[in-house]
């Protein structure tokens, strides 16, 4: 069975690359004079080539050696178009496991036979067609540099509405009678989240169901903390990579989660919030639509 490989080979159109935002990149890669990434930029996506796996030893997280786009996305392969053609290019066998590096030359035409058993291969590598390349860069992205910082749209006003709420919480919490404080050791009360929020203290969170958390009372026992990400301007849980924060702008006050992975996926957008009716994710400007259900929410969790 034969299988001609066909590809681009269109001349580069546009302007002198401009490398794009990267975000959700891996963290903690140790660079040394041996061991250091190298960036290419190509016309589909940007890339980082990290030469070894490594461990982050911040998070316990492992990473794989090979490249990973703007988005945070892993390819163990990428073949850059040269002179139309693809220099190797892995290509895999499913029938026998067999790999194949070739040379995929569009003009002559290339057979993707596999050389064992004769079965078509498939093209593993991310094709692409390099722009630039910047060899030997010392850079590593921070975790500051590495999270979306387009994803928030948090503006001044909002923590001007978050510090005028407070001052108003503080004087009702002196007017109301017996105001119920504690439940099951977690509190309930907005004011309580408020206060948190805006003093950027550790919150300590106590489950109350499968997937929900109420806010701990001081000194009680809690199940899950959360700390106070300075560069990102919201509380983060390692655990399950989500960062979440309590919106004043909306009313009621809420808590909103971005759980990367999920929210990644919607551009500037992705906020998720949770009520009776399940997730919530904001789709676009203000446009907010159930969480779609080839989304897996069995790890997702809510404050109450």
């Amino acid at each position: 069975m034969q299988n001609t490989a066909k590809y681009d080979s269109s001349p580069n159109t546009r302007q002198p690359h401009e490398p794009r935002p990267r975000i959700n990149q891996p963290m903690g890669f140790s660079v040394s004079k041996l061991m250091h990434p190298d960036y290419y930029y190509g016309r589909r996506h940007d890339y980082v080539y990290y030469p070894e796996s490594w461990v982050d030893s911040n998070t316990g997280r492992s990473y794989e050696k090979g490249y990973y786009d703007e988005n945070g996305k892993y390819y163990d392969s990428v073949s850059f178009q040269k002179n139309g053609k693809y220099e190797n290019v892995l290509c895999r066998c499913d029938y026998c496991g067999t790999d194949t590096v070739l040379t995929l030359d569009n003009s002559s035409g290339t057979s993707l036979q596999c050389p064992s058993c004769g079965a078509p291969m498939r093209i593993v590598s991310e094709l692409d067609e390099e722009r630039s390349r910047s060899s030997g860069n010392t850079h590593v992205y921070s975790s500051e540099e590495s999270l979306k910082k387009q994803k928030r749209k948090m503006h001044t006003v909002r923590n001007v509405l978050i510090a005028v709420l407070l001052l108003i919480a503080i004087e009702t919490s002196y007017t109301r009678q017996q105001v119920k404080k504690w439940q099951r050791e977690y509190i309930e009360t907005p004011y309580q989240q408020l206060t948190l929020a805006q003093n950027n203290d550790p919150v300590y969170l106590v489950r109350s169901g499968d997937n929900s958390y109420g806010v701990s009372a001081q000194g009680a026992s809690w199940d899950k903390c959360l700390l106070w990400d300075s560069g990102e301007d919201s509380y983060y849980d390692a655990e399950s990579q989500c960062w979440l924060w309590y919106n004043t702008d909306v009313e009621p006050a809420l808590w909103q989660y971005w759980y990367e992975g999920i929210s990644s996926n919607y551009g500037d957008y992705g906020w998720m919030e949770h009520n009776s009716e399940g997730w919530w994710i904001e789709e676009s400007e203000g446009n907010w639509i159930k969480l779609p259900e080839e989304y897996d929410t069995g790890a997702l969790w809510y404050i109450e």
